[in-house]
């Protein structure tokens, strides 16, 4: 198990509470772009790479009433959610039409030629090989078939509420927690370097495009979501006394900014290739 998969694992349920509803609005325009090129009143096989807690893959089956879905994850705890999650909102029915598996994104357990569409929202930053997996999920295409992802864009862009809380984390004199070390190709650096990665591995019709992330989070539950899921292994690394001083500390910093330092702006490259 890599050292992400085992972050995820542990991390599923907190996911689905404090990072999924960040994620959606932003993730789920990667079924808006399919939509245009697949018709939607026709049976259709698509496939979710690192479908998570299963926001794309669940939001498919409605888009897609005739056809089949199958979402992957390499977190075994990210498919348990998606399965707990699929059993709460699908009728059964639609249940009986997605089949989630655990895989790595460069090594789908699928026969070449499987679906007709590929998704993947925030997934392809945290693979070790960027381009092993895009000729994978390309393998796994119909000729023709379509990939459609979206996922992060390097950026210096500052975000105030958190720059308040470090600034109490370095007044207390907390130090900096090294998690385990990570393998991951990392955020691209631009829609044009995505759109040349795709091509170098056999992708036409390729675009891609600079979107924004945009989420207003709760300046009152800021907190609870930086100590149960945004910095909770520097939580958890603390003392109980000193771990209540810092929660203290940084609501009173976090209560005196503004309600706009809790818009959170960020890059994105969403990007759409067809197998060539």
């Amino acid at each position: 198990m890599s050292a992400i998969s085992d972050r995820y694992d542990r991390a599923a349920a907190r996911y689905q509470k404090w990072w999924a509803p960040v994620l959606e609005e932003t993730a789920v325009r990667v079924l808006d772009r399919l939509a245009g090129k697949l018709p939607l009143d026709e049976p259709q096989r698509i496939v979710d790479i690192g479908t998570g807690t299963g926001t794309l893959v669940l939001e498919a089956l409605r888009r897609w009433p005739q056809s089949s879905l199958t979402g992957t994850d390499a977190s075994s705890g990210m498919i348990v959610g998606a399965r707990e999650r699929a059993r709460t909102e699908l009728a059964q029915a639609d249940q009986e039409r997605l089949s989630l598996v655990v895989a790595e994104a460069d090594r789908l357990p699928f026969a070449d030629a499987s679906f007709d569409a590929a998704v993947s929202s925030f997934v392809f930053q945290l693979v070790p090989d960027r381009a092993a997996a895009f000729r994978e999920v390309r393998r796994v295409l119909r000729p023709g078939g379509l990939l459609v992802f979206v996922t992060w864009m390097l950026s210096d862009i500052r975000f105030a509420a958190d720059e308040a809380f470090f600034d109490v984390v370095d007044e207390l004199r907390i130090p900096d927690q090294d998690g385990p070390e990570e393998d991951r190709t990392g955020d691209l650096v631009s829609p044009r370097s995505a759109a040349d990665q795709l091509r170098r591995v056999g992708y036409r019709d390729v675009s891609a495009a600079q979107e924004w992330l945009e989420y207003r989070f709760d300046r009152v539950a800021y907190v609870d979501f930086l100590e149960e899921y945004g910095e909770s292994d520097l939580f958890r690394s603390l003392e109980p006394r000193m771990r209540r001083r810092l929660r203290q500390r940084a609501t009173e910093r976090l209560e005196s900014l503004p309600a706009t330092d809790f818009d959170w702006r960020v890059p994105v490259v969403m990007a759409v290739a067809r197998r060539g």
